[in-house]
């Protein structure tokens, strides 16, 4: 699996999410950001993660 290209690196936090069947990737990273979802698992900074976590719990 190499989605990212720029940075292959990156690639092991797809796999590792793909994996666990993770809801979110926690990241500042611009290569992963810039996917914004990856097979389901969403991709947000962490001041939108909270974001979403508000609502959830509102």
């Amino acid at each position: 699996m190499n989605e990212i290209t720029a940075d292959p690196t990156d690639n092991m936090f797809l796999s590792s999410a793909k994996e666990a069947e993770a809801d979110f990737i926690v990241t500042g990273d611009n290569h992963l950001l810039n996917l914004i979802n990856f097979k389901g698992t969403s991709i947000l900074t962490a001041s939108r993660f909270l974001e979403v976590l508000k609502q959830r719990i509102s």
